[in-house]
């Protein structure tokens, strides 16, 4: 199970070769480049693709088998449900193939979110004798049981690839155990550069390309920052960027508590008040309004994080109206990202 959690390469000096010297001091052979290391993953992820066929079980578990010379069955590079995404990292262009066995049915999740997933992780190695080519699979870690994993907190391959499914959904049974159904399954490959790259362990070797068969049963939006707004929308419209960081500041939205550098707390500026029963209570803005105000509270779901304050509101019974656009209007910048904007409000 740890193999699949990042190791900081910041920090791990990789001793796997040394070279002494008349000073007797030890040197480190330094990592290869990524985007030489990256086309030889690649041809060897493609090479494998082109030779080997998957079997697929009901649990959507996969058997990766050479196709035999003069075989018949269907290459996974073949295969319909074999797609890929690109993605700019370390400054150069990761193809990343994966299998989309099921997409699932539920909720998607993001880079910043925690998944409840089970796997098997593997790597392959090819050999070649009196001209006779053969690949070994060796599984290197695995977990038939789901457990939690942030996808930030694991190699940089899983965040790309597991936001391309969507979870599924579960019924608990009568003993207290929980069966899940219609969820995401899929297999990704990973070059070594979005995986472990030079960092080597006892079962896994340096510069080593990745295949995951993963199931994501179920996620959790988290709010790194606890300022009420999800990591997920801070983290920006198109996850596979940048993260947003609207004061630039060097720290991203999703983990600033003053997003727009105004000193004054991002919870404080999506706070409101508002009247139960007599006795005054505090809330958060939703970041966006619901369609359909419940009639049960006291307080207007319809009213997402409003803008800079700009007139008064004048039908509040009707939202959304022109009037009213500051709560509602798509396009608006939110107070807690518009630096002028500052407490005290007056809505």
């Amino acid at each position: 199970m740890k193999s699949l959690f990042k190791i900081v390469l910041s920090v791990v000096i990789i001793l796997s070769t040394f070279s002494c010297q008349n000073n007797d001091t030890v040197t480190a052979t330094p990592p290869r480049p990524y985007d030489e290391v990256y086309e030889e993953d690649l041809a060897k992820i493609e090479d494998f693709l082109a030779t080997h066929y998957v079997t697929v079980d009901a649990d959507y578990n996969t058997t990766f088998t050479q196709i035999p010379a003069g075989g018949t069955q269907t290459p996974i590079s073949q295969m319909s449900n074999l797609e890929y995404i690109n993605r700019d990292i370390h400054d150069i262009t990761y193809k990343i193939y994966y299998l989309k066995l099921r997409e699932g049915s539920g909720e998607i999740t993001t880079p910043v979110d925690s998944t409840f997933v089970s796997y098997k992780g593997s790597t392959f190695t090819k050999s070649t004798t009196n001209d006779v080519v053969t690949y070994s699979q060796n599984v290197f870690d695995q977990s038939q049981t789901p457990i939690w994993f942030a996808l930030e907190d694991v190699i940089r391959g899983w965040g790309e690839v597991i936001p391309q499914f969507k979870t599924g959904t579960h019924t608990t049974n009568p003993d207290g155990t929980v069966s899940f159904q219609n969820y995401g399954a899929g297999v990704m490959f990973l070059p070594s550069g979005l995986g472990y790259f030079n960092s080597a362990t006892s079962n896994i070797a340096s510069y080593s390309p990745l295949i995951f068969n993963f199931k994501l049963h179920s996620q959790k939006s988290r709010d790194h920052d606890r300022d009420q707004i999800l990591s997920r929308i801070e983290y920006g419209p198109n996850f596979n960027l940048d993260a947003l960081d609207t004061d630039g500041d060097k720290v991203p939205d999703y983990r600033d508590v003053d997003d727009d550098a105004d000193g004054v707390l991002t919870k404080v500026e999506i706070a409101f008040t508002y009247m139960d029963a007599g006795i005054e209570k505090t809330k958060h803005y939703p970041y966006d309004g619901a369609t359909v105000d419940d009639p049960a509270t006291p307080y207007d779901e319809r009213k997402g994080i409003p803008r800079k304050f700009t007139g008064p509101i004048i039908s509040p019974s009707t939202l959304p109206s022109p009037q009213d656009s500051d709560f509602t209007a798509s396009d608006r910048l939110r107070r807690h990202l518009d630096k002028t904007c500052k407490p005290p409000y007056t809505n």
